[in-house]
């Protein structure tokens, strides 16, 4: 693959001076010196060839070594070159190296010798530089540590992460020894992942509790070994990436296609910085980089088709050549019976998601479910590459035996009952197991639960006649069971079911033994201690088996905090999908939980939980001992309120709002979107507020109507020490808390949308938080697209710019916004995208008649702006656009220069950027601190302008120095001070070494070049 013009003259010339120098002794100096340019540039060459074979369809997209033309310079150089060797015979036939064992080396001047090495040298240069922005980093220098930080903090925060990790481990746990692994072996499975083309889904069905999972598991299993015994290896040589997503009960409940996207991102960033060779550093795909660049500093959720993308892009670029695998299981899980709009979304933007993977080459796509529901997602049968997923007999037999040689008590007892009774032995209790399982699991495992159970009223043998057949009979005979206890016995079991079906997310163990502990089982009506509360083990006992503890976490009974402690789980996600079905099964309902919840927080004194320190972790930790459920029902009391859609319940709601002495704690748990608010919000915060960041829509209308809260409140307070502070109105409120039913009323209920708290109006923040819908719902209900900010004057249209939000901003020019509007500094958005990257904005504005050459306070030009924060792809379509004079080339080259733009400094040097051209540099010429670090420049001081390579000096950045040598900057001048270059690095900031290394770079050069 040929990339540049000039590679096939380097090609040639390279073999000429190669063969010159192994077959012709005494080669002079001067051929020496060029054939040790034209090796390097042969390496430097092969290694751009490599790594942009490995960047696959983002090589498309424009390259700086384009960008900075070097193709057609490499071609004029090596043609110089070639003139001076000798060319083959006429009439000879064959090779150059067939003739040239008695030719001597070409007559070259020194001069002659002189240019070329400084021509070819100029080339390495940039062709290092052109590897670093197209190849090693993709168009962006190394993402530091801290870098890589805030984009897997800003996923984790909206990802399910964590519960995919411990399901995975989870599952691997329980694997048996030579059971799990039919469809890691199977042909099908190895075939269709080696399949290069354009990959069919690959369909694993089968029984409930066929081990499904557990086989998928151990795919993902073998992938990741794979990989990690891969993960310093060159790109080519990398295993497949793999991604996974689990749905469980317990994520349903939050569950969004856009946050099963993060969560798979999430783990291919997680597997890019494991591969990554230095630990300090990561080299994210760009797909990833771009989307979360605006992404983290706004701390928005990106729209579905934005991760889409990126994902899809991932999966192609260099850091996966053999492309990803993604496995999706539990599917039939899904809600797809279910017409609310939340779970409308949540089925129509997972198929979207699966539609638009299936087209990729790069990602293989296998999806599980344990029902017909997947035709739902895949549509033609053509389509899809089915599996039968089955427990075989021999899986089952060493499952089961292993059950049976277990250590554990039950198992022991289990052991002993059975030497009692004759004829019957445990290979016979194996077989008639495994002739009752239908292929599955799950089912002898629960059949064997009434095997263990040591009061078991009849014989070994006669309960093993008796066992259910089914899942259904199980958990309906588990249930009977329940209803049989004593009545205060099966009250507080169905509670403890309740409370694990309807949380919001898996419980402690000690939050659990609260909610059983309180409610109406509770006869005293106090508040559960951790002395009187009901122990876990007899709740699990009283539910029968249906509930469990997980099993990868040990509490030593003392961490009551979530995190620390084991966590309450159904045996199995079919006991879920029971309890879905028949809700009659259950005592309790939203409403319930929400009563209990609300009365837990009423009944709690505060006085001792809530700490003038706030940082003390107060009551998160020492008080949670004390006040177990509290932390649960304090963070999501108002999402079971919500969803119960019960008055009684809006009225609790409603007194339990308007306690001040409440209101710390309630502000203190919001369970997203706390950190926005500042401290003027939460001085004014009501329980008004706190019902609109629930999207408690039933409760703010029954508060507006009662007086206690307004649609338009006065926005300025004065606090107890005078200040006069401004607090955010309840839409910007619902705005921030993403809550699109109360924003709606607020809107339609003439809430003031072109209102400006702390600068910003509702539009600022609904853009700032990415919000599409509610931008449209602003503009929909009168909101100014012209709009600007009180302290800034930036309108709607430079908040999208600096985020990147092309979407809303065609929604916002649709709706009259000015593309040519500027801030009070003069910046446009070409200014506001160019200083923040965003390429593509960048194209559209300009497209849409922004001004590129537009110049703000200070001369400030959005090229300018690009090379000032070192955006080297928006430096290069801006250089492509149109022609700059010198004189403004040679002015940016200051400020590049010294943050270190290495890619932009040899784009602006390409286009005509003067080296010796002296810049302002902000020193006084005389007066110098002890380091040699001049002061800052006074009024009347004489100004001090600074050449490029003294800059370059003083930073002592070796890389630099030869980009700007080669392009004939002067050593010798002093523009910016008393000292040389020379001088600047002997007084720099830069270590000994790089002192030295510097001297030795500039001393060498003069001497080559006197």
């Amino acid at each position: 693959m040929e990339l540049v013009t000039g590679i096939p003259a380097l090609v040639h010339t390279v073999k000429a001076l190669i063969i010159y120098a192994n077959d012709v002794r005494n080669t002079p100096k001067e051929w020496e010196e060029i054939l040790a340019h034209i090796k390097n540039l042969k390496y430097l060459r092969e290694k751009y060839e490599s790594g942009h074979k490995g960047l696959h369809g983002e090589a498309g997209a424009s390259r700086y070594l384009d960008d900075i033309n070097l193709g057609p310079r490499m071609e004029k150089v090596f043609a110089e070159i070639e003139k001076k060797i000798p060319q083959k015979r006429e009439g000879m036939k064959g090779k150059v190296y067939h003739w040239l064992k008695r030719a001597e080396w070409p007559v070259i001047s020194k001069k002659d010798a002189k240019d070329l090495q400084d021509s070819l040298h100029k080339l390495e240069t940039e062709l290092g530089i052109a590897i670093n922005v197209d190849i090693e980093y993709i168009s962006r220098t190394v993402l530091e540590r801290v870098r890589a930080n805030e984009i897997l903090e800003w996923l984790e925060g909206h990802s399910f992460d964590s519960e995919q990790s411990e399901m995975q481990s989870d599952l691997q746990t329980k694997m048996t020894a030579g059971t799990g692994t039919h469809l890691l072996q199977s042909k099908e499975l190895k075939e269709w992942l080696a399949d290069g083309e354009a990959s069919k889904a690959f369909w694993c069905r089968g029984a409930r509790g066929a081990g499904k999972s557990t086989q998928i598991s151990a795919v993902i299993c073998n992938l990741e070994s794979k990989w990690r015994e891969g993960v310093h290896s060159s790109y080519e040589e990398r295993a497949m990436g793999y991604t996974y997503f689990y749905i469980t009960p317990n994520c349903l409940k939050d569950l969004t296609a856009s946050k099963i996207i993060i969560t798979l991102l999430l783990q291919l960033l997680k597997q890019v910085t494991s591969g990554d060779s230095d630990p300090n550093k990561a080299s994210f795909p760009q797909a990833i980089i771009d989307l979360a660049g605006p992404s983290v500093r706004s701390g928005r959720i990106p729209l579905r088709q934005e991760l889409t993308k990126a994902f899809i892009e991932s999966a192609k670029c260099q850091q996966f050549p053999k492309g990803v695998f993604l496995a999706i299981d539990n599917l039939h899980l899904l809600p797809v019976q279910d017409r609310s709009d939340r779970a409308t979304d949540l089925i129509e933007g997972i198929y979207e998601f699966l539609t638009e993977v299936q087209r990729s080459a790069k990602i293989k796509l296998l999806l599980c479910s344990g029902n017909a529901y997947m035709n739902h997602f895949l549509g033609d049968t053509e389509d899809i590459k089915p599996f039968e997923l089955a427990a075989t007999p021999q899986d089952l037999k060493t499952y089961l035996n292993h059950k049976i040689e277990g250590e554990d008590p039950k198992a022991r007892r289990f052991r002993a009952d059975l030497r009692q009774e004759e004829g019957l032995t445990k290979e016979m209790v194996i077989e008639e197991l495994i002739a009752k399982s239908d292929k599955s699991f799950l089912l002898p495992a629960l059949q064997m639960k009434e095997l263990f159970n040591s009061s078991r009223a009849s014989s070994i043998s006669d309960v093993l006649k008796s066992l259910p057949p089914t899942f259904l009979d199980i958990y309906q005979a588990d249930l009977s069971k329940i209803r049989d206890l004593q009545h205060e016995e099966s009250l507080r079991a169905k509670i403890a079911i309740s409370w694990a079906y309807f949380a919001r997310r898996n419980l402690s163990a000690y939050e659990l033994e609260c909610a059983v502990s309180f409610g109406r089982a509770n006869q005293g009506g106090n508040l559960p201690r951790r002395m009187n509360t009901i122990k876990i083990d007899k709740i699990l006992d009283w539910c029968q088996g249906l509930l469990i503890l997980s099993e990868d976490v040990e509490s030593n009974g003392e961490d009551l905090i979530l995190g620390g402690s084991t966590r309450v789980q159904f045996v199995h996600s079919t006991v879920y999908e029971l309890l879905r079905d028949q809700l009659d099964l259950i005592q309790r309902i939203e409403e319930d939980i929400a009563r209990e919840c609300i009365t837990y927080i009423n009944e709690t004194d505060l006085t001792e939980i809530v700490s003038d320190d706030v940082s003390s972790r107060g009551w998160r930790e020492a008080k949670a001992r004390k006040y177990g459920l509290l932390s649960y029902s304090a963070e999501m009391w108002g999402f079971h309120a919500n969803r119960a859609n019960n008055s009684e319940i809006d009225d609790l709601a409603i007194q339990l709002l308007q306690q001040e002495s409440k209101l710390e704690i309630l502000l203190d748990k919001l369970p997203k979107g706390a950190s926005t608010y500042g401290e003027g919000d939460l001085l004014t915060a009501m329980g008004f507020h706190v019902a609109i960041h629930f999207n408690y829509l039933r409760v703010a209308k029954l508060m507006v109507d009662k007086g206690l809260g307004q649609i338009n409140p006065e926005t300025t307070v004065q606090t107890f020490e005078g200040d006069i502070i401004e607090s955010k109105t309840p839409l910007m409120w619902a705005i921030i808390s993403d809550a699109k039913d109360v924003s709606e009323w607020l809107v339609q209920t003439g809430a003031n949308p072109n209102i400006k708290i702390e600068n910003w109006s509702p539009l600022h923040w609904a853009i700032a938080k990415g919000k599409y819908d509610i931008a449209k719902l602003l503009l929909d209900n009168g909101a100014d697209p012209n709009l600007q900010t009180s302290d800034k004057n930036e309108t709607p249209l430079v908040f999208a710019a600096i985020l990147g939000l092309l979407d809303i901003s065609k929604l916002l020019v649709n709706y009259g916004a000015s593309i040519a509007a500027h801030d009070i500094e003069y910046m446009t958005v070409a200014h506001h995208a160019a200083r923040a990257g965003q390429l593509p904005f960048l194209q559209w504005a300009i497209d849409q008649g922004c001004d590129p050459q537009a110049k703000a306070n200070g001369n400030t030009t959005a090229l300018s702006a690009a090379c000032y924060q070192g955006h080297t792809k928006v430096v290069s379509y801006l250089l492509k656009l149109q022609k700059y004079p010198t004189e403004e080339l040679s002015a940016l080259l200051d400020w590049s220069v010294q943050k270190g733009h290495i890619e932009v400094v040899c784009a602006l040097l390409v286009a005509g950027a003067d080296t010796n051209y002296p810049a302002h540099g902000g020193w006084v010429k005389n007066q110098r601190t002890s380091d040699g670090v001049g002061t800052s420049q006074g009024v009347d001081d004489e100004p001090c302008y600074w050449t490029p390579l003294q800059r370059a000096s003083r930073n002592c950045n070796i890389g630099m120095m030869q980009l700007l040598l080669n392009y004939g900057a002067s050593i010798s001048e002093k523009s910016g001070g008393e000292w040389d270059s020379k001088g600047w690095v002997r007084n720099s900031l830069g270590t000994e070494s790089q002192k030295a290394e510097g001297l030795e770079l500039l001393e060498r050069w003069e001497r080559e070049h006197s």
